[in-house]
């Protein structure tokens, strides 16, 4: 009885801060709200054990933006595999925009490749996976300014990248340098 008491005097003490956390996180009050409490469920499954933890409030923010992160991958756009209409036969694409676009992929790897891995992270959570900067801040435990500066950089460095392969391009194969 007394451990009950015990669980609910901290979960009340702990459910505002965890709800603004994933709110931060997800960007939705309702959806934090949703997290804060299974991760107190979480917490009150684990009860009997919570002793062993140092700092309860510690072990619970983790929980909670772990759930929270898991709730950004559970909402990331889905592809439909549908695309093709029977009877729509001029939205397939020609064996020549295909080839372009894998091109243009592995291009895109290439550089995201040659960035460093905080850089090449970013860039990948903003463009990639749909991220806003306020939800990268958040996941990275940064601020938005900083993630825009970040960004920012990484950008310009993939240009510097891009114009640089595309100068040595130029330069190894031009039909002017092979006479």
């Amino acid at each position: 009885m007394e451990q009950e008491e015990n669980f609910e005097t901290m979960a009340s003490r702990l459910r505002g801060r965890l709800v603004r956390q994933a709110a931060a996180i997800t960007g939705s009050d309702a959806e934090g709200s949703d997290i804060a409490q299974d991760t107190l469920l979480t917490l009150w499954e684990h009860r009997a054990t919570l002793h062993r933890y140092r700092s309860v409030d510690a072990l619970a923010y983790v929980v909670c933006r772990r759930l929270a992160i898991n709730a950004l991958r559970r909402r990331r756009p889905q592809v439909s595999l549908e695309v093709f209409d029977a009877g729509a036969t001029e939205s397939i694409p020609s064996p020549e925009d295909l080839y372009i676009s894998a091109e243009t992929a592995g291009e895109t790897h290439r550089i995201l490749s040659l960035l460093p891995a905080p850089q090449a992270a970013l860039v990948r959570m903003r463009h990639i996976d749909g991220y806003d900067n306020a939800t990268i801040a958040a996941l990275t435990g940064s601020t938005e300014g900083a993630v825009r500066t970040a960004l920012s950089r990484a950008r310009h460095r993939i240009a510097e990248i891009f114009l640089s392969s595309q100068n040595n391009y130029r330069n190894n194969n031009s039909p002017l340098y092979n006479i």
